[in-house]
Protein backbone atom coordinates (compact mmCIF):
# COMPACT_ATOMS: atom_id res chain seq x y z
CA UNK A 1 0.00 0.00 0.00
CA UNK A 2 2.80 2.43 0.77
CA UNK A 3 3.76 2.59 -2.91
CA UNK A 4 0.27 3.79 -3.88
CA UNK A 5 0.41 6.89 -1.64
CA UNK A 6 0.92 10.25 -3.34
CA UNK A 7 4.28 11.01 -1.68
CA UNK A 8 6.08 13.96 -3.23
CA UNK A 9 9.83 14.04 -3.77
CA UNK A 10 11.84 15.71 -1.01
CA UNK A 11 12.34 19.43 -1.57
CA UNK A 12 14.99 21.00 0.66
CA UNK A 13 13.24 24.38 0.49
CA UNK A 14 9.89 23.00 1.69
CA UNK A 15 9.39 23.68 5.42
CA UNK A 16 7.10 20.68 5.84
CA UNK A 17 9.73 18.40 4.31
CA UNK A 18 12.40 19.93 6.55
CA UNK A 19 10.25 19.38 9.64
CA UNK A 20 9.58 15.78 8.70
CA UNK A 21 13.29 15.13 8.11
CA UNK A 22 14.13 16.67 11.50
CA UNK A 23 11.51 14.52 13.20
CA UNK A 24 12.93 11.45 11.48
CA UNK A 25 16.42 12.30 12.78
CA UNK A 26 14.98 12.62 16.27
CA UNK A 27 13.13 9.31 15.88
CA UNK A 28 16.34 7.62 14.81
CA UNK A 29 18.11 8.87 17.94
CA UNK A 30 15.25 7.76 20.21
CA UNK A 31 15.10 4.33 18.57
CA UNK A 32 18.87 3.87 18.84
CA UNK A 33 18.69 4.57 22.58
CA UNK A 34 16.14 1.83 23.26
CA UNK A 35 17.74 -0.98 25.24
CA UNK A 36 16.72 -4.29 23.68
CA UNK A 37 17.03 -7.43 25.76
CA UNK A 38 19.37 -10.11 24.44
CA UNK A 39 17.56 -12.44 22.03
CA UNK A 40 14.44 -10.27 21.84
CA UNK A 41 12.13 -11.20 18.97
CA UNK A 42 11.47 -8.71 16.19
CA UNK A 43 7.84 -8.06 17.15
CA UNK A 44 8.76 -7.27 20.77
CA UNK A 45 11.67 -5.06 19.69
CA UNK A 46 9.38 -3.16 17.32
CA UNK A 47 6.87 -2.59 20.13
CA UNK A 48 9.57 -1.32 22.48
CA UNK A 49 10.77 1.15 19.85
CA UNK A 50 7.23 2.26 18.97
CA UNK A 51 6.44 2.80 22.65
CA UNK A 52 9.62 4.87 23.09
CA UNK A 53 8.77 6.99 20.03
CA UNK A 54 5.26 7.60 21.34
CA UNK A 55 6.48 8.42 24.85
CA UNK A 56 9.01 10.89 23.43
CA UNK A 57 6.25 12.55 21.40
CA UNK A 58 8.02 11.85 18.12
CA UNK A 59 5.56 9.32 16.69
CA UNK A 60 2.49 11.57 16.96
CA UNK A 61 4.46 14.49 15.50
CA UNK A 62 5.56 12.38 12.53
CA UNK A 63 2.00 11.14 12.03
CA UNK A 64 0.70 14.72 11.97
CA UNK A 65 3.41 15.86 9.55
CA UNK A 66 2.75 12.94 7.20
CA UNK A 67 -0.99 13.64 7.32
CA UNK A 68 -0.30 17.24 6.31
CA UNK A 69 2.06 16.08 3.56
CA UNK A 70 -0.52 13.69 2.11
CA UNK A 71 -3.26 16.33 2.31
CA UNK A 72 -1.17 18.60 0.07
CA UNK A 73 -0.60 15.96 -2.60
Amino acid sequence: MVFTLPIARFEAGNALHQNLAAAAREAEAVAAAVALPEGVRFQRARKLVRDALTEAGVAPRIDALVARLLDRS
